[in-house]
């Protein structure tokens, strides 16, 4: 008689991860801490240099929304910059991202000009979008190995699963790196994406922004579970939590899952960090759902000047240097603003074009109207 041992395919440990940190938030070194990934202090400070000219980029969005200049909706960066410059720093120039849209560090280690953002934000030509998507969604980006996203929640994980898939098929050496925020683990996207990984071993890292509130709903109020890369398990996948606004320990998850997922082993991992702003500029965090003593208690792990802290520490930047890098991301923000404000408006014929070879009647007539 057959004999069935139903538990052999069902050895999964539902151990709760420990978060990873390297660096204290006044700057110190963890005595326990082992990198296995060690970057050299030039590549730290250049990631230093991208995280410092995103928060200057951030900031200057959001003042030039306020003036009616930023064409729509802006989603603030602020408290992400570690989580962008660790995982895409691990990356190969051939790699992809199936971006999040809270990314502005990764843009610009991607190698995407200031302009170019600029443009987009201004909705002007030059824009890879045309000024057909919302300010903080990416759409032409191709160039730069960054895929589409788009306003549905989670949907990343199902099309970067797909292209993984793909990528694997046509035999070639490169993988996706997808990112969602700890709402979109509440959407079909991530069940679906990570289930077709684990079932297909495929070249992906599932990145998840834990920046505490999906919009207004706190993370406590999506899930039961203290971590949510503990929902890896469900999937035969390994899940890692690390600390997202520490730049080491990021560079260290993100290796070890990156060199995984080559091997076509797909890995969860958890970015714990805080959305210091508000969701988009259409939301009101300090008077509809958050204590801003919440924020300040936060503050103490702000990504860049706890790197900041670390480099003084231990001799890597002076206070002088640290401070003329602000300064010259500072200078060029706003050199980069000015000449993407002067380029051509978008013009509206090119609201009808690249669907169809030719304007159909319809949209003819719309375009006239217009």
């Amino acid at each position: 008689m057959l004999e069935i041992d139903f538990n052999q395919n069902y050895k999964i440990s539902v151990k709760e991860p420990q978060v990873l940190r390297v660096i204290e938030p006044d700057g110190t070194l963890r005595e326990e801490a082992e990198l296995g990934y060690k970057p050299s202090e030039g590549e730290l400070v250049k990631l230093y240099r991208y995280m410092v000219t995103a928060r200057v980029l951030d900031r200057h969005a959001l003042l030039l929304h306020r003036m009616g200049k930023v064409k729509s909706t802006y989603g603030p960066h602020e408290g992400h910059e570690a989580a962008d410059a660790g995982t895409v720093h691990v990356l190969k120039p051939e790699d992809w991202i199936a971006p999040y849209y809270r990314m502005l560090t990764a843009l610009l280690i991607r190698g995407v000009p200031l302009q170019t953002i600029w443009a987009k934000f201004f909705a002007k030509q030059g824009d890879p979008d045309k000024g057909r998507n919302l300010t903080v969604e990416w759409g032409g980006f191709a160039k730069w190995r960054i895929l589409s996203v788009g306003a549905p929640i989670g949907h990343q994980y199902i099309y970067a699963a797909g292209f993984a898939y793909a990528l694997r098929y046509m035999k070639r050496d490169e993988i996706v790196a997808a990112y969602i925020g700890d709402g979109g683990t509440s959407t079909n996207g991530f069940h679906t994406g990570l289930n077709f990984a684990g079932v297909f071993k495929l070249p992906v890292v599932f990145y998840v922004y834990n920046n505490q509130y999906a919009i207004s709903v706190p993370v406590r109020s999506q899930t039961a579970v203290t971590r949510l890369a503990i929902k890896a398990a469900a999937y035969g996948i390994e899940g890692i939590a690390t600390d997202g606004m520490d730049l080491l320990a990021v560079l260290k998850a993100a290796h070890y899952a990156v060199s995984k997922a080559r091997r076509g082993e797909p890995v969860l991992v958890e970015l714990i960090t805080y959305r210091f702003g508000p969701h988009t500029t259409a939301d009101d965090p300090a008077t509809r759902y958050r204590d801003p003593a919440e924020a300040e208690e936060w503050r103490r792990y702000d990504p860049i000047a706890r790197l900041g802290a670390y480099f003084k520490k231990y001799g890597i930047l002076t206070e002088r240097e640290i401070k003329l890098t602000w300064e010259e991301a500072e200078a060029e923000v706003k050199v980069a603003a000015k000449e993407a404000e002067s380029y051509p408006e978008i013009p509206k014929e090119w609201i009808v074009e690249d669907v169809y070879s030719f304007i159909p009647p319809h949209l003819r007539e719309e375009l006239e109207e217009l």
